[in-house]
């Protein structure tokens, strides 16, 4: 089995919030599957089983809060009995232009809370997939401007990212995530990328 934790916050208030692109990245890999069943509550989450690529796949929305998503993340690697190798992480990255995405095997938590309390809790060999919800401009406050929600232009570029979440995955359990990340890895966001 797999686990795929997208991490964020719960509750409508943090809906369409820059840090919570990892739930919405998990909704779409469930809804887009086409996989009947429904989200179920167990160890401090929101879990879906679903199938992908021949996997088992379990989705994952942590409900602790984005800074104790380790919490979350270590019970249910202890309850299936699943090493942190299998472990994807999609977090918000303020570093990255808005839309881009990057996928590491390793790396730190550059400074992001959800990020640093997954690797205090269950180490730093699970593969992240960081998407663009930048830039951060170095005068506002960090809390705020991923707190904020994001306008229709910006919901457009991050649209067109979702709607490859679930290749993403697919390719990343299929081929290895180092061929996934030669795939799916941009600087930019979908409309500045090159063609």
């Amino acid at each position: 089995m797999h686990i795929l934790l997208g991490l964020g916050n719960p509750g409508p208030k943090y809906d369409r919030t820059r840090h919570n692109i990892g739930f919405d990245f998990a909704d779409r890999v469930a809804q887009d599957s086409g996989q009947a069943g429904a989200w179920k509550q167990e160890a401090k989450s929101l879990t879906r089983k679903i199938t992908l690529a021949g996997l088992s796949l379990l989705i994952v929305k942590p409900q602790t809060f984005m800074n104790l998503s380790g919490e979350a993340a270590q019970a249910l690697l202890a309850f299936y009995k699943v090493s942190p190798r299998n472990l994807i992480a999609v977090v918000d990255d303020i570093y990255l232009d808005l839309g881009a995405v990057r996928i590491r095997t390793q790396g730190s938590h550059g400074g992001h809370n959800g990020l640093r309390n997954l690797m205090e809790h269950c180490g730093d060999e699970f593969t992240r997939v960081r998407i663009g919800v930048g830039p951060f401009p170095p005068e506002q406050d960090r809390a705020d401007f991923v707190l904020r929600k994001y306008g229709s232009e910006e919901a457009k570029i991050l649209q067109s990212v979702l709607g490859q979440a679930k290749s993403m995955i697919e390719s990343g359990l299929s081929l290895g995530w180092e061929k996934a990340g030669s795939g799916f890895n941009r600087r930019t966001g979908p409309r500045d990328a090159e063609p």
